[in-house]
This record gives structure tokens, sequence and C-alpha cells, in this order.
């Protein structure tokens, strides 16, 4: 609301709590396979909850989808839409010859800027970590907390190793919470899906270069960003 009222379109964004902004998103959605038009707020407190759809007030919602098993296509029945396998828009080479995939960790949160404000949330993850499997960190000479840079055709940024066995053992993984020096995706490829348009940052061509040192500890890290 306050960037409307800076913009000059405050008039369109008159609301005076966040049940009237809620109220808009349900006749919103009417008609939608997301309907909240049925959802109200005295609904989800009277039953700890609403699922959507919920098409009108007396419907209940709908806690699983398709359980009907009525579909909305010409025949009624749910159809599978294979689409042809292609190659990502970076492989790997002699050059570069690891798959870097991104991603999330359980206690942060997208970018980290909610959650990297919560120090409990830190203290479990305060890094971001280059996760790699025993087998490949053995071809590198890789040992858990060796500080490593990782190399694409972008840019290139250091993280401390940490060996897991829940990864393949061609691809490293890096969580894309920071930013700064520790950016995941100051490494990845802007290369867009043809038809969803949304960038294919969860894989490109990387190289590892051990440093030859155990990485800081991450308290020791941040102190020295700060100095």
């Amino acid at each position: 609301m306050e960037l409307a009222n800076r913009l000059g379109a405050g008039d369109k964004f008159a609301y005076k709590n966040s049940e009237e902004i809620f109220n808009e998103l349900r006749v919103a959605s009417k008609g939608g396979t997301a309907n909240y038009y049925g959802i109200t707020y005295e609904k989800i407190e009277k039953n700890m909850g609403v699922f959507w759809p919920c098409p009108d007030l007396d419907h209940p919602g709908t806690p699983r989808l398709w359980e009907d098993k009525k579909f909305p296509t010409p025949d009624g029945k749910a159809h599978f839409n294979p689409a042809p396998y292609r190659d990502p828009e970076e492989i790997t080479d002699e050059k570069f010859p690891v798959i870097m995939t991104t991603g999330r960790v359980v206690s942060q949160y997208l970018s980290g800027t909610q959650t990297r404000r919560i120090g409990k949330l830190i203290d479990q993850y305060p890094e971001p970590l280059l996760e790699i499997h025993p087998k490949l960190a053995y071809q590198y000479g890789i040992k858990d907390r060796d500080l490593i840079r990782v190399v694409t055709r972008r840019g290139e940024a250091e993280f401390p190793a940490q060996l897991v066995e829940t990864i393949r053992e061609d691809t490293v993984f890096i969580p894309y919470h920071w930013g700064g020096s520790k950016s995941a995706n100051q490494l990845t490829i802007g290369s867009l899906d043809p038809i969803s348009k949304i960038p294919e940052f969860k894989v490109c061509a990387c190289k590892l270069i051990p440093m030859g040192r155990k990485a800081p500890e991450a308290s020791e890290a941040k102190a020295h960003e700060s100095i």
C-alpha cells in the first residue's frame, strides 16, 4: 500500500486490513483451479484451516484434489503429457566436467532475507556448503571443510566442502540462500525453458579447484567479512 501511494495509485489499494486483501483474492480466484471464493477468515478459524478449491460458502473445502476421479477434460479422465527429453543448455565437457545444481536447505528460505535474520536458523546452517559425493571428492583429494573454488563460464566462488552420500557422484550442490561472494546464482546459467520461460538455474557445468586449505569456520568468516 505504501508503494502504491508513492506511485500515485493509493486509491486502488485502499485496504483497511489484511482481511480485505484476502477477500479480493477470493473474488479474483472465483472459477479458477485454486478457487478461494468459499473461504473466509471466520471459516478458517472455525475449521482450523480450509483447503482450496472451495467454490462457495457452503463448500467444506477439498483436502485431497481429484479424489472423485473427475477431471476437467473432454472424457473426464486424467492424461499424461509426455515431453521429449533434451539435453540442458550446458553439458559437461573436459574443461567443465562436473554438474552443478542449486536448491534449498531445510532451515533457510529462498534468498534468506527473512530466515538469515533468525539466530537459531543461522546456527543450523550458517553458510553455503558445497555438497559432494565421497567418490567424487576422492578423485580431487577433497575432505570435509576443504575450501573449494567452483568455476563456471559465468563466474567463480569459494565454498567449504561437505561430503554426503545423498547426491549423485557426478554432481555438486550449492544452496542459493546467500548473496555477494557466496551467491550460487553468480555461477548458474540464464538459459530459458522454451515453453515456460523459467531460467535453467538447476543445471550447469563447472570445474572444481581445491584451494589446498581448510575453510574458516562460519563465525570466523563472518567476522572477517565485517572487518
